[in-house]
């Protein structure tokens, strides 16, 4: 008996479950080259987690349950002086490449599992709504 109670605390030891999540993401028919996902808890408590982009595949671990997404992805359009001197170095001018209603004011849900959840993919179009 003594071992059972062990054993069933043991298992309540490795925290909240895990959703593996993988797949592809694309805009107007095309692979994003180089972007970001991110999944954040539909009701707001819990982990959020994101990852890279890279030719249109994505793979993180996060928290399961219905979960809000945000994808960005950017491409430099030009460059711009960091301060206002004459000496100052460039950083880039960057234009979001993806519609808000996918990141800013995202409606994206899924809902994970815990374990593996192959095949999360988003085909995301412009002018949506």
């Amino acid at each position: 008996m003594g071992a059972a109670v062990a054993l069933a605390f043991m298992a309540g030891c490795g925290g909240p479950p895990k959703a593996q999540v993988s797949g592809t993401v694309t805009f107007n028919g095309e692979p994003i080259e180089n972007g970001i996902i991110q999944f954040y808890p539909a009701g707001g408590a819990g982990q959020t987690a994101g990852g890279g982009i890279e030719n249109g595949k994505y793979q993180l671990e996060t928290s399961t349950g219905e979960m809000t997404v945000t994808i960005n992805a950017s491409k430099v359009v030009g460059k711009r002086a960091m301060y206002d001197t004459p000496d100052s170095p460039k950083v880039d001018v960057l234009k979001e490449l993806i519609p808000a209603e996918y990141n800013t004011t995202s409606t994206l849900k899924v809902t994970l599992k815990p374990g593996v959840n192959e095949k999360v993919d988003f085909n995301l179009k412009s002018g949506k709504k």
